[in-house]
């Protein structure tokens, strides 16, 4: 656990989380879904336990199959449209939670890259990051 709670919301304040937990890991996802759901080169998130995160506010879900089988829940403001945070099939205990999202998103720091064969030309990532 960590002693400052993990924070954050969308661009309207309708939608806050908080966890307490630390993340599980890291990452950003260059997958063409994230890219889309994103409206940029890739998806930053952090996954948090999801039993460990309190979320306040209506979020609005969009479900869709991954390359995986899996179906990916993209969690949305229906107010201001914010992307917020995903859920997926094959990992029920987790939940990902996007990293500009944060009330400091200066801390995130993503531990590995996926889906990089799917990376646009454009979208520069950290090449040491694996």
């Amino acid at each position: 656990m960590t002693d400052t709670p993990i924070t954050g919301g969308c661009a309207c304040g309708a939608i806050r989380y908080a966890s307490t937990a630390e993340p599980t890991f890291s990452l950003i996802c260059q997958c063409r879904q994230c890219q889309r759901a994103t409206g940029a080169g890739h998806a930053a998130a952090l996954v948090l336990p999801a039993d460990a995160v309190t979320v306040t506010g209506e979020v609005r879900f969009f479900d869709q199959q991954a390359d995986s089988g899996n179906t990916v829940s993209r969690g949305f403001c229906p107010t201001c449209g914010s992307p917020m945070l995903n859920r997926n099939s094959g990992y029920p205990q987790s939940l990902y939670v996007h990293a500009a999202t944060l009330d400091d998103p200066g801390g995130f720091r993503p531990e590995t890259v996926v889906f990089r064969s799917a990376a646009q030309p454009w979208d520069h990532v950290d090449p040491d990051l694996t």
